[in-house]
């Protein structure tokens, strides 16, 4: 990846000679440029510019190496003009299940074409009939197999031949006749193992693998929890049908934080910087309306103390900061335990509500600290003396009702098999509000009360 200040360079150089129609240039530039880098700069480009530097590859496999660097839909954008012949040109540079997402993202018609010709297409329509979001639809079906009865000898001679229709060899798997897998071995372990000695004398039985089915995210955490280079798929019977190796698996670990992002701030599913007005609207429209109701809601609690707002304006100054500061606290819980489920490090049970206990421990302390020193400021610039104990303590207490409810929430939907990054944002916000108002308002009016002052 090339530094910040080398990519805005690289951006603009590019952007330059596409402007000035440099094409000498740009072809220059372009071939001493790696492509991850190529594509980190195109990602800010106009779909024109993206489609021209895409033009301006002549070998297919630098073609097929950019469109499986970009996010979708750039290879629909660009593949989908171009007839099928040259389309699979493209596909055949690419891994299996790169071919399978890309294929998947065409026009049926051209798609079906392309089926056609490529030689692969029974392999790749497998691919392609599983989930998106499943190891199944992630994994390579190209993989090193040997039969658990042969020499190690044997098994270099065999991986040796295999050597150039395998993308990546992390690890030898042995399957028995039927093709069931029945053990693995390091690379490493096969070749400094003695010639004669059968690979199922050296090989490791217990063999950590997922189903065609299992989530992607789940595959993930498997592959980080067990620190595994790749992981064998294997269908109900337990045979061996591809791997999931570690480079999709940080695809996989950096989308779902980011879908997880985008859930949590309300900005819906992913959509390109190009896509129309309406569509944005249409993503985001959802979430901002279920924060408008939770505001009149909150507006509404208000009514019910508008007597003691014109008796006490003062506090009306402080409601800003109150609700600023527990929707903040309320944020970050949530956030924090958002992540916590996604990368399985908050289970339902015990460990659940310890992080509960933890955050509401955090809050309290937080809630002391900054309500101390924003009551004090109350206190010495209100015209009243329970101004500063009612706003001191509201901040405490909203702060720790905004922490309870950021984490407690988002376990809650987990349990009920929702997912806490859809629904936790418009929740908390519309929660916190709620409470904020009621515990501001219901704190000042007691303390007005017992110390005497006008309600």
């Amino acid at each position: 990846m090339v530094q910040p200040r080398k990519s805005r360079l690289l951006h603009d150089t590019i952007r330059r000679y596409l402007r000035r129609q440099a094409w000498s240039h740009l072809d220059k530039l372009i071939a001493k440029t790696r492509v991850e880098d190529l594509a980190a700069v195109m990602a800010a480009m106009a779909e024109r510019d993206r489609v021209a530097i895409f033009g301006r590859l002549e070998d297919n496999a630098d073609r097929a190496n950019l469109i499986c660097a970009m996010s979708p839909p750039f290879g629909k954008t660009v593949l989908d003009p171009l007839p099928a012949d040259k389309v699979v040109g493209i596909l055949r540079e690419m891994a299996q299940d790169d071919m399978a997402d890309i294929l998947a993202d065409l026009e049926p018609e051209l798609a079906a074409r392309v089926l056609e010709i490529l030689e692969e297409s029974d392999e790749v329509e497998d691919l392609m009939a599983y989930g998106d979001d499943t190891a199944g639809g992630i994994m390579l079906p190209e993989f090193v197999a040997i039969d658990a009865d042969q020499t190690a000898e044997e098994a270099l001679i065999a991986l040796r031949e295999s050597g150039e229709d395998v993308e990546m060899v992390y690890y030898i798997y042995a399957v028995n006749e039927h093709g069931h897998l029945v053990g693995v071995l390091s690379l490493r372990k096969l070749v400094v193992a003695p010639a004669h000695k059968r690979i199922r004398e050296i090989m490791e039985t217990d063999v950590i693998s997922v189903s065609t089915e299992t989530d992607q995210e789940r595959v993930a955490h498997m592959v980080a929890e067990y620190d595994l280079l790749a992981i064998p798929v294997v269908d109900d019977a337990n045979k061996l049908l591809g791997l999931v190796t570690v480079d999709d698996v940080i695809d996989v670990l950096q989308e779902e934080a980011e879908e997880d992002f985008r859930k949590m701030a309300g900005a819906g599913e992913y959509v390109p910087a190009e896509a129309s007005v309406f569509r944005h609207v249409a993503i985001r429209f959802p979430w901002l309306l279920a924060s408008a109701a939770g505001g009149l809601i909150a507006a509404a609690v208000m009514g019910n103390y508008e007597e003691t707002l014109e008796a006490q304006s003062f506090l009306a100054l402080f409601l800003p900061v109150i609700l600023g500061m527990s929707g903040n606290v309320g944020t970050q819980s949530a956030t924090v335990t958002v992540r916590g489920i996604a990368m399985g490090h908050i289970h339902h049970g015990e460990r659940a509500w310890a992080t509960v206990r933890k955050e509401i421990g955090i809050s309290i302390s937080m809630g002391a600290l900054y309500g101390s020193a924003i009551g004090v400021i109350a206190y010495l610039t209100g015209d009243q003396p329970h101004y500063g104990p009612a706003i001191g303590l509201s901040i405490a207490a909203g702060m720790i009702i905004a922490s309870t409810i950021g984490t407690v929430i988002p376990i809650l939907l987990s349990r009920l098999n929702i997912d806490p990054a859809v629904a936790t944002g418009p929740i908390v916000t519309t929660s916190v509000d709620f409470f904020g108002v009621m515990t501001y308002f219901g704190i000042a009016t007691y303390l007005a009360v017992a110390m005497g002052a006008t309600v």
